[in-house]
C-alpha cells in the first residue's frame, strides 16, 4: 500500500479547498461589489450576524447545557458550518484528532440543511 507523505496530504487537504473557494470568491467579487454598493455596510453586518449567532450559540450550549468537550463542540461547530478548512485549522491548533469525532453528522446534517433551505429561500424569492 502506497504513503502519500504528510505534506502532501496538507496540500490536498487545506490548499486545494482554500484554492477553490478563492477562485470561486473571485468570480463572485463584481456581484459582491453591487450589491455593496446598493445596500450598503448593513449587508456586511447582517452577514456577520448570520454566520456567527448559531456558532456562539452552539458553542455556549454545547459546553454550559451538554458539557461537550470543547475540541469535539469546535468540530461539531466546523461540522455545521460545513467547513473543512476550519476542522483542519482546529485540529492543528489542539494537535489532536479529537474534533473530527463532533464534525461528521453534523457536516451531513449541514450539508442537507444547506441545499433544502437554499432551495426553498430561491423559490420564495422567485415567488414560486
Amino acid at each position: 500500500m502506497a504513503r502519500l507523505p504528510e505534506a502532501a496530504l496538507w496540500l490536498f487537504d487545506s490548499v486545494g479547498l482554500t484554492a477553490f473557494l478563492a477562485a470561486t470568491a473571485l468570480a463572485a467579487g463584481p456581484d459582491f461589489v453591487g450589491g455593496l454598493q446598493k445596500s450598503g455596510l448593513s449587508l456586511v453586518a447582517a452577514g456577520i450576524l448570520v454566520c456567527a449567532i448559531p456558532h456562539v450559540v452552539t458553542i455556549l450550549v454545547g459546553r454550559f447545557l451538554f458539557r461537550m468537550h470543547p475540541g469535539i463542540l469546535l468540530g461539531v461547530c466546523c461540522g455545521a458550518g460545513t467547513s473543512a478548512p476550519a476542522l483542519a485549522a482546529v485540529q492543528e491548533v489542539a494537535k489532536s484528532k479529537i474534533p473530527t469525532l463532533g464534525y461528521g453528522v453534523t457536516y451531513a446534517v449541514g450539508n442537507v440543511l444547506l441545499a433544502l433551505w437554499g432551495s426553498l429561500i430561491v423559490a420564495l424569492m422567485s415567488g414560486r
